[in-house]
């Protein structure tokens, strides 16, 4: 990838407006954001202090995380969505994410995770270009009880515990949504650019699914607003879903390839993520669920 954004002209700083307009390459990393929780644990560990939300039990901890650290910040005042409590926003986009969702190929309705942003510097200044949303079926915190009592800081930096959340047998969904207008093929090919050198030696199934993976995007305009949804039904099956605004309802594509699929969650979540705040951010609600 950064091969590719050597090659960007320096002219291209000049079409930096405030509006949305194509932006034609992504970052490959920028700071980390570690936020503390130990002022949300106390209040859980009260159980008293903050009334519960409606929901599941991962949406009353992460309700609670928000209100006490500003992880992800309450759509209460938008007027645009549904009851404040089942909406939350991704802060430096301001692009609100159901806390609850239930996703086309999904057997069940996913919780929400964590939040972030991806960035791509000009010269000095940082373009926003998608806020993501990352979702579980909340059976695999089941899994992850060696974690409990963990740091966000520990849990950040420990590859297994993320590589456990992969492995397990339940889905698990990315949910981007697009801030700026980005042209079908340059967003692929960012992406591709991450992926490929995560796979060693492709095999024939690899090339493959990386070509399916391709065709979604390479002929599509996707617009501000646009919304991609990588959901993994398991370690070796995972479906790509398009629409032009809000929750795509159908399919478009399935990738089977554990390589492929291992490599694109690696991306996100990898040593070297090109989210960091999404990392930071899911690691911080872990460590408030697993107390």
């Amino acid at each position: 990838m950064d091969r590719v954004l050597a090659a960007v002209p320096s002219a291209m700083c000049v079409s930096l407006r405030t509006n949305a307009e194509p932006i034609h390459h992504f970052p490959v990393k920028f700071s980390n954001r570690v936020l503390q929780t130990g002022d949300c644990v106390s209040s859980l560990r009260k159980a008293s202090i903050y009334p519960s939300p409606k929901g599941n039990s991962l949406i009353r901890k992460m309700h609670c995380g928000e209100k006490s650290r500003g992880i992800v910040k309450s759509a209460a005042s938008s007027g645009k969505v549904g009851n404040a409590e089942d909406y939350a926003e991704e802060t430096a986009t301001s692009v609100k994410f159901q806390r609850s969702v239930t996703l086309p190929g999904c057997s069940s309705p996913l919780s929400l995770l964590g939040t972030g942003f991806r960035e791509k510097k000009f010269a000095i200044i940082g373009v926003k270009v998608y806020a993501a949303g990352y979702y579980v079926n909340e059976s695999i915190l089941s899994g992850l009880s060696a974690w409990k009592g963990r740091s966000a800081d520990e849990i950040q930096s420990d590859s297994s515990l993320f590589s456990s959340i992969f492995q397990a047998q339940a889905e698990k969904a990315l949910q981007i949504v697009l801030v700026r207008d980005v042209d079908g093929k340059t967003f692929w090919d960012a992406l591709d650019e991450a992926i490929s050198p995560r796979i060693k030696s492709p095999s024939s199934e690899d090339t493959t699914a990386l070509s399916t993976f391709r065709g979604i995007f390479q002929s599509r305009s996707l617009n501000k607003g646009s919304v991609i949804l990588l959901t993994w039904i398991n370690p070796s099956k995972m479906l790509v879903s398009v629409s032009s605004g809000g929750l795509p309802t159908v399919v478009d594509a399935t990738i089977e390839s554990g390589s492929v699929i291992s490599a694109l969650f690696d991306v996100f979540f990898g040593d070297s993520p090109v989210s960091p705040t999404l990392k930071s951010s899911v690691a911080n609600q872990l460590a408030m669920t697993l107390v």
